[in-house]
């Protein structure tokens, strides 16, 4: 998957306002933007005038603002998070009025991978079970955006254990990622399961980190 910035949007406001100066501008911007698959971060800054707690709520009203905006041009469907960085400057020494703004950073996301070779899906299990840790969310919905978009494509999941032998164990963890891909209606019939117990290892078992990378769920995709 490589991630690149596109386009960076700065939106100001007037002193103590929630109302952006000029929507039509951040409209245009996000209207032209052509990428088919991406994220949004927006970044909220404000002024020095005013109680630090006014101005966090201050903040927290004008990302509310873009927000609104950005989730009814033609990147809603992108991934969009907010961050508040109330009168957080790294020692930058600009007037007031520079920090009265939200960025809006719009990153594209192109997903690339070839054919017939197994590649880590990089998802983690609670040891010895099945069971998907919840930081892994995000790369099963990366798996998810290829199938929805690509449906010639069919896929081959290969479940591996790190330590002690279990071949059930290791096609448990493949059919769990399969399980949450029908869940969001790709067809089952695009998905087949192979379980490989402890038998091929990417490194040594020496220490946690390790038996991490062993514990694993690759893709093979084809045609």
């Amino acid at each position: 998957m490589e991630t690149k910035r596109i386009d960076s949007i700065p939106v100001f406001f007037k002193s103590g306002s929630a109302d952006i100066d000029n929507p039509q501008k951040l409209i245009s911007r996000l209207g032209a933007i052509k990428a088919q698959n991406g994220k949004v971060i927006m970044i909220s800054y404000t002024d020095t005038v005013g109680s630090l707690p006014t101005n966090q709520k201050l903040a927290t009203k004008r990302l509310k603002t873009v927000s609104k905006l950005v989730r009814s041009s033609n990147v809603k469907h992108f991934a969009i998070d907010s961050i508040n960085r109330n009168e957080l400057r790294a020692g930058r020494k600009l007037i007031d009025s520079i920090f009265r703004r939200v960025d809006v950073v719009v990153y594209s996301i192109e997903n690339k991978f070839a054919l017939n070779i197994p590649i880590n899906l990089n998802i983690q299990f609670e040891s010895a079970t099945d069971i998907i840790l919840p930081e892994s969310t995000e790369n099963l919905e990366n798996l998810l955006s290829i199938l929805q978009k690509d449906s010639t494509l069919s896929i081959q999941l290969n479940g591996h254990v790190c330590c002690r032998p279990s071949h059930e164990l290791s096609v448990n963890r493949a059919e769990r990622v399969k399980k949450y891909l029908v869940s969001k209606g790709i067809k089952a019939s695009r998905i087949t399961c192979k379980g490989f117990s402890n038998t091929m290892p990417v490194v040594s078992n020496k220490n946690i980190e390790e038996q991490r990378k062993n514990m694993r769920v690759e893709v093979v995709f084809r045609r």
